[in-house]
């Protein structure tokens, strides 16, 4: 599109895994992700505009993993009275939830709504009638089966079930659907809408669920597929009711390297009743845009975090609260015993300076890279990483990872520090960078801007 002013996709070039957001009675957005085994858990953002997002904390939700691919898995947040609530699957302990007055918090420990493992992808619903809803799927690897959206009647302040869940949508009934998944429920009119991706995060597509009754018959279309563009499968997200009655759809896309990154499409409803996403919006396929004019900004109506360097970070090891020990809005000083980490954004390169201490920055996923820079006197260290860089020298110093398309390499003050190398993300997340310290007084480091 030529329209001006414009945003361009994604809007969020690094890992947000299995975005849910809402639009905030008070103004502005409110936005929560997937946090997998990262501490405190479940990361918040804000936004007046959908496009640019600002970080707001973590809600919380971290457990010690009873398997590899566990933890926090595809929250959803909703407000309802005059709190906000946020659902999420454990995949091997179950269903839970969490709540608080306003974005900033404070969040209420976790409760287990739904034990047992296998839900996953939990969205709570208060339907007008006073009634209260959560819609889940499943996952094959702990129950055994997927493909299906069940729900269950849960109390107005999601504290317990009144009944077994039973079936809402069988996927195996739809023509073609596979990996039915990630649920979303919502009400327009008197009709309702689930909102689905299936198919895969790889090569998947967004299906849209209508009835005018909880108990079916349901209607399926898909919305949103990959079609000509190099967006494949647009998945896992949210509708949004903007200022001025706008609406759009929030979806992350799999990439290789940074994980699942943030879309944002434009959504109008047919005269048929559907909804029409992306460039369907203008007539065209229900495909995702690369380009469109910008929302119409709904201003945050909270008080905003204070900006510190830290803003976005999480733990690795340990959590950010046990390891940083000062944070302004340039430097964060950490102390041993675990990482700092935040996803990596696509970019040419990622520079610190080390100005204190003996650190290192490191590229994680399944594998572990690190340049560590200390002083000759400094013993090597004994834990193991699968490629590290020693640098023997006394900070300040600059250290940074460039990339040429799937490789990284590190660079001291500007020059190569060792050989191209290729870092793997995980199954479930995209490549983090990290920061440590690796001596006892700790290290202080400056953030790039």
């Amino acid at each position: 599109m030529s329209q001006n002013p414009s945003y361009t996709n994604p809007v969020l070039a690094f890992d947000v895994p299995d975005p849910d957001v809402i639009a905030l009675t008070g103004g502005g957005y409110a936005m929560v992700a997937s946090s997998f085994d990262r501490r405190p858990g479940l990361p918040l953002w804000r936004s007046d505009d959908l496009v640019t997002w600002h970080p707001a904390g973590f809600a919380g939700g971290h457990q010690p993993l009873v398997q590899p691919s566990g933890g926090a898995w595809a929250p959803a947040i909703r407000e309802h009275g005059d709190r906000l609530f946020i659902t999420w699957a454990d995949p091997d302990r179950g269903v839970y939830v969490v709540d608080a007055p306003r974005l900033e918090g404070p969040w209420s420990e976790p409760r287990l709504l739904i034990p047992g493992p296998g839900p996953i992808d939990p969205c709570p619903f208060w339907d007008e009638d006073g009634r209260a809803w959560l819609v889940h799927g499943w996952a094959r690897s702990r129950a055994g089966f997927a493909n299906r959206l069940d729900i269950v009647e849960v109390d107005p302040s999601l504290t317990r079930t009144f009944a077994p869940a039973r079936v809402l949508i069988d996927g195996d009934a739809v023509e073609g659907c596979t990996v039915l998944e990630g649920p979303k429920l919502y009400r327009r009119g008197d009709e309702y809408f689930v909102f689905a991706p299936a198919g895969g995060v790889e090569t998947g597509w967004q299906y849209v669920f209508r009835s005018r009754d909880l108990a079916g018959p349901w209607q399926a279309r898909v919305v949103l597929e990959q079609g000509a563009t190099d967006i494949n499968g647009p998945h896992q997200g949210a509708w949004v009711v903007g200022a001025r009655g706008e609406e759009w759809f929030l979806h992350f896309q799999h990439t290789p390297q940074h994980g699942r990154i943030l879309h944002l499409q434009p959504l109008a409803w047919g005269e048929d009743g559907w909804p029409r996403i992306g460039a369907a919006v203008a007539g065209d396929a229900a495909e995702p845009v690369t380009e469109w004019r910008m929302p119409t900004p709904r201003p945050f109506g909270g008080s905003p975090p204070t900006a510190t360097a830290d803003a976005g970070w999480h733990g690795r090891g340990a959590s950010p609260h046990d390891l940083v020990t000062h944070a302004d809005e340039r430097r964060i000083g950490l102390r041993t015993g675990g990482l700092l980490a935040r996803p990596l954004e696509r970019a040419a390169r990622v520079e610190f300076t080390l100005l204190e201490g003996v650190g290192a920055l490191s590229l994680i996923g399944e594998s572990h890279h690190r340049l560590r820079v200390a002083p000759p006197e400094v013993e090597p260290l004994t834990d193991a990483v699968d490629h590290e860089i020693l640098v023997r020298a006394s900070a300040p110093i600059r250290l940074a990872v460039e990339f040429d398309g799937p490789e990284a390499r590190f660079r001291v003050d500007g020059e190569p520090a060792g050989g191209w190398f290729t870092p793997v993300p995980t199954q479930w997340t995209g490549l983090e960078c990290a920061l440590g310290a690796h001596s006892p007084d700790g290290a202080l480091f400056e953030v790039d801007a």
